[in-house]
C-alpha cells in the first residue's frame, strides 16, 4: 500500500471484491483491490491511474475484470399488508 492510502475506504454498496491483477501489453498492470478501486501501474510499478467504484471511468477498466456497474437497489416503500387468508371454522 502506498504512503497516505487508507484501507478503510467504503466499498461499493457494501460489496467486497476479489483482488486480481492483469498484465498490460505495455508492461504495466491493472489491479482490482478488495474495496473495488482499480489501480493502473506502469512497467516500473509506479501508479499511473486510480479509479474508485462510482467514478464514471471505473466501468471502462472494470470490464476487463468481467465487472459491470450496477445501479443501487432499494427496497420499495409503501404499506405492506399481509395476504388475507380465509378463516377456517
Amino acid at each position: 500500500m502506498a504512503p497516505g492510502e487508507s484501507r478503510s475506504r467504503p466499498s461499493a454498496a457494501g460489496r467486497r471484491f476479489k483482488r486480481r491483477e492483469l498484465s498490460l501489453a505495455e508492461g504495466g498492470k491493472l489491479i482490482l483491490r478488495g474495496d473495488g478501486s482499480i489501480l493502473q501501474t506502469d512497467a516500473a510499478g509506479e501508479t499511473t491511474g486510480t479509479w474508485v467504484a462510482g467514478d464514471p471511468d471505473w466501468a471502462r477498466y472494470a470490464i476487463r475484470f468481467g465487472l459491470q456497474p450496477q445501479a443501487l437497489t432499494v427496497a420499495p416503500h409503501g404499506r405492506r399488508e399481509p395476504d388475507p387468508r380465509p378463516q377456517v371454522g
